[in-house]
């Protein structure tokens, strides 16, 4: 038994423990202390919620111990004392994808709160944090000092030399669809197209053309050569010249993509780089949203994939 599952003990909490209609009275006084927001919706109570209440409702938990990553904090379990904390806990929901309800406060202020999944989260400071894949584990992690994972948006890059024929839109566009198959293999979304921006690298004009090619039907290792085309046509129509210009295709989730996926993209770049024209830059971004859960494992592995493709040797 870790010193965590000794301190809930010792407040009170012990296996099987349902405070019943105490849970459910401080469900009902959050809820109504915290009234509606502007869009007339009020806090929903969610099986989640209603378990982690039944069961840890009422404790005050204290710091154990020295603290084995960092100082270790008490808190206490009782949505009243996070009923005013609407707004920052909308910005969580909105960040994660997944509905929160107020479960209380730490002895340092931050806000405590139960997602859809039974997760237990901080907010605090301006930084939001995940403190455990359930609110037991949160629970004993915060009381023992263990450090949570700090949700942050993340970004990869890699140089890929992929040069292929000398042309740099070529190498660009092959080394998205290369994203683009990873996204859809990792189960992240499946791209319906690819965003073009050629950008003047002297003067101070604007970007020069922004246009999105959809994807072509059938094998994607078939789809380079006419999505290359498209694009020189794009190129050529908007008399834009790609001499000294940056260009940019980048991957991006479809529309209506909802929840932490609609936050991860990939670039490639390439001409910015004038003493190596046939380099190219894979990025790999993700929101804060994308560092916890099933998202977090799927972007992980993505970068996986696209570090591999970035070492391997150009044909």
């Amino acid at each position: 038994m870790t010193r965590g599952d000794e301190a809930l003990e010792a407040a009170g909490w012990y296996e099987g423990r349902d405070v019943g209609d105490r849970a459910l009275s401080a469900v009902l006084g959050s809820v109504a202390l915290a009234g509606p927001a502007a869009d007339a919706t009020a806090w929903a109570v969610f099986p989640a919620a209603e378990r982690a209440l039944r069961t840890f409702h009422g404790l005050r938990l204290p710091p154990v111990g020295p603290g084995r990553d960092e100082a270790p904090t008490g808190c206490v379990i009782d949505p009243l004392e996070a009923r005013h904390a609407r707004p920052s806990l909308l910005r969580l929901a909105e960040t994660t994808g997944s509905r929160m309800f107020p479960l209380g406060r730490t002895d340092a202020d931050a806000l405590l709160a139960v997602d859809e999944e039974g997760r237990l989260f901080s907010v605090g400071h301006g930084e939001q944090w995940q403190l455990g894949d359930t609110v037991r584990q949160g629970l004993t992690a915060l009381t023992e000092g263990r450090a949570p994972h700090r949700m942050a948006a993340r970004r990869w890059s890699w140089t890929v030399s992929s040069a292929v024929d000398g042309n740099p839109l070529v190498n660009a566009v092959r080394t998205a669809l290369v994203a683009v198959y990873v996204l859809h293999h990792r189960q992240m979304f499946s791209a319906r197209g690819l965003r073009l921006t050629v950008t003047p690298l002297r003067g101070i004009g604007p970007v020069a053309l922004d246009r999105t090619v959809r994807l072509p039907g059938g094998r994607l290792e078939e789809s380079a050569t006419p999505l290359v085309t498209a694009m020189e046509a794009l190129i050529e129509a908007a008399e834009v010249t790609t001499e000294g210009a940056e260009l940019k295709v980048a991957v991006s989730a479809p529309p209506k993509t909802v929840g932490p996926p609609a936050s991860v993209s990939c670039a490639v770049r390439t001409g910015h780089l004038a003493r190596e024209p046939a380099m190219v830059e894979l990025s790999l971004s993700a929101g804060a949203g994308a560092s916890v859960g099933r998202v977090r494992a799927a972007v992980r592995a993505c970068s996986q994939d696209l570090a591999r493709h970035a070492r391997r040797p150009s044909a």
